[in-house]
């Protein structure tokens, strides 16, 4: 595992030895094979959350019509699951690539749950929200809302908390960069980095941008605002694209 040096937050250049023994998954070497006792925190509290999704809304069924809307509101626990597999595989794969085990890393860290918590709420209130809406009400809702304000309202909490996540990734990664030559990052693997820090920033702008149209869209296009964040996907695939060439480099020495 890479040293530290805690008191100036700079981490000792890592040998040729430590690198040579590192695997190489998509190109990248893994500094951060053996589990960090951040990483094993961070994994349980996302393993928490899971939790938190089921008995925040789900009581025991005891007649046959509680259990079928019980079943009813399975595809909304699964797209939360889903997002909140996405943030922690996000971290996870963080943490094998770069190994780092330092404050900085411990604290980021501990941001990126705090967000994670407050976000998974309303996450689920939302997206009950939209299976009952795109459903006509078949799929139900727990949580009610009776006016536009209240939903602009919950747009707007869900677009900030979730650039707040996306922030805690831009700095990480960005902290990823800073850290190149202790690390010793190659060409490809730097790329790689701060072409997971375009991703995320773009994403950080999304999440404002929802914000913002929330309260600016008239009442009748208040529901289609959350579609903003379907164009995750396409900023992907467009810094994806643009950071493709750059990482065609030489192979990288051990």
């Amino acid at each position: 595992m890479p040293r530290y040096r805690n008191e100036s937050f700079k981490v000792q250049k890592l040998s040729r030895e430590f690198l040579a023994g590192c695997p190489v998954e998509g190109g990248f070497r893994m500094r951060g094979m053996a589990m960090t006792r951040v990483e094993v925190f961070v994994d349980a509290a996302f393993a928490f959350a899971v939790t938190l999704l089921v008995i925040s809304f789900d009581a025991i069924p005891h007649t046959y019509p509680e259990m079928v809307i019980a079943f009813k509101t399975i595809p909304a626990f699964v797209a939360a699951v889903a997002q909140l597999v996405w943030l922690w595989h996000t971290h996870a794969t963080w943490c094998r690539r770069y190994g780092l085990d330092d404050d900085p890393t411990v604290w980021l860290s501990a941001l990126l749950l705090v967000v994670v918590l407050i976000y998974i709420y309303p996450m689920r209130v939302l997206l009950e929200g939209f299976f009952a809406w795109i459903s006509d009400g078949y799929f139900p809702s727990s949580f009610d809302l009776n006016t536009y304000d209240e939903l602009r309202f919950m747009f707007a909490f869900m677009g900030i908390a979730f650039a707040a996540l996306c922030l805690t990734f831009v700095l990480m990664y960005g902290y990823a960069v800073r850290l190149a030559a202790p690390l010793a990052l190659n060409a490809r693997e730097l790329t790689k980095t701060r072409e997971m820090r375009a991703i995320w920033a773009g994403c950080l702008v999304l999440g404002l941008v929802l914000a913002v149209t929330a309260f600016l869209v008239p009442e009748n296009w208040v529901p289609f605002a959350g579609f903003i964040m379907a164009l995750i996907g396409a900023w992907i695939a467009i810094v994806e694209r643009k950071y493709r060439h750059l990482a065609k480099t030489p192979k990288e020495t051990q």
